[in-house]
């Protein structure tokens, strides 16, 4: 994402389920800071005032599930300037305040699976974007089918949405190559 001369890339560690980082640059390509985000880091995106930058942190397992790390949203604020970021200026949002709840999301449609998985390690936020007052925040939850509604005001994850199911074969539907 790129916004007021700074770049900000997602950079994944080397161990992917371990915790990547937000690299700064200027637009000719010049390091300026980084911090500590979540496990995966994905999409980044600035608010439209650009007084905050969002990172999905998809928090993928290992193939084998040994190491599954929770999904989370990282919300960078950018006020004091990319050069003066520390990590004091990241707030992580989870989703553990869902986990309790799992059987009734999974019932309401929100598609939750993996051996031993919570809500909060199923959920693998992918791209997030921002209302234009700068006040919520949506992210989606592509692998459980479902959107994370996000309060900005105060940092938390307000609700799980899920998309629900188009069945084409009990309607008798037939796809094309057009579809």
């Amino acid at each position: 994402a790129v916004a007021d001369g700074v770049v900000a890339a997602a950079v994944q560690d080397t161990i992917a389920t371990d915790p990547g980082k937000v690299v700064f640059f200027n637009v000719n390509g010049d390091f300026i800071n980084s911090v500590i985000v979540g496990s995966l880091p994905d999409h980044v995106s600035f608010s439209p005032d650009k007084t905050l930058l969002l990172v999905a942190n998809e928090g993928e397992p290992a193939t084998d599930y040994s190491t599954d790390p929770e999904g989370s949203v990282s919300v960078i604020d950018m006020t004091p300037g990319a050069a003066s970021l520390t990590q004091a200026d990241v707030t992580r949002i989870g989703f553990t305040q869902f986990d309790a709840d799992i059987d009734g999301l999974r019932a309401a449609g929100v598609r939750i699976f993996g051996p031993t998985n919570s809500v909060s390690q199923n959920v693998e936020p992918e791209y997030i974007t921002v209302s234009g007052d700068g006040k919520t925040a949506w992210v989606t939850l592509q692998e459980a089918n479902a959107v994370g509604v996000i309060d900005l005001e105060t940092k938390v994850v307000t609700a799980i949405v899920p998309l629900g199911l188009k069945d084409y074969a009990a309607q008798n539907v037939s796809l094309d190559a057009s579809d």
